[in-house]
């Protein structure tokens, strides 16, 4: 009985190498080709597909350099107002200045209660002062906060005006 020979395996080649740099050619061609075609998109002036803020904010103002800070215990509507107007008309500030920023910071004390009493302070503050039958606000942005350097029942509101500047 004959032995039969192993067959004699065929060397191959190791084309590792060869593949990382295919995998470079490839990855370095799709990158030109996304460039290229990203650099090449027209807009559009008549699209109407993009975003709109519900917010008008006027093209040409200015802030008011000097912002109004004022502290309530209780709300008064017919107060708050009223403040708001000696204020514009001490400063000498143009008919048409809006309230663009309103903060609205409620005070609590660390001892007895939680900063987010405070905020709930704030927050019903600010829906009161929303529901005022007034124009005064329709532009504004509101921030709520809390406070504990502010005493627990007060509410202390940061307004911050703009005017249309004149063409």
């Amino acid at each position: 009985m004959s032995i039969r020979r192993p067959v004699p395996a065929e060397h191959e080649d190791d084309l590792t190498a060869q593949a990382g740099w295919m995998y470079a050619d490839l990855f370095l061609a799709l990158m030109v080709i996304f460039l290229a075609t990203i650099s090449f998109v027209p807009e559009l002036s008549n699209n109407v597909t993009r975003l709109r803020s519900s917010v008008v904010q006027p093209k040409s103002a200015y802030n008011y350099d000097k912002g109004l800070s004022l502290v309530y215990s209780t709300f008064d509507g017919a107060q708050i107002v009223s403040d708001i107007k000696n204020f514009e008309s001490a400063e000498k500030l143009p008919k048409e200045t809006d309230i663009i920023y309103v903060q609205v910071i409620g005070g609590y004390n660390p001892d007895t209660e939680v900063a987010g009493d405070g905020t709930l302070k704030a927050l019903d503050f600010s829906l009161k002062l929303m529901s005022l039958d007034s124009k005064l606000f329709q532009q504004a942005a509101t921030n709520l906060g809390s406070s504990d350097q502010i005493a627990s029942g007060q509410v202390i509101l940061r307004l911050t005006f703009a005017a249309k500047l004149k063409a």
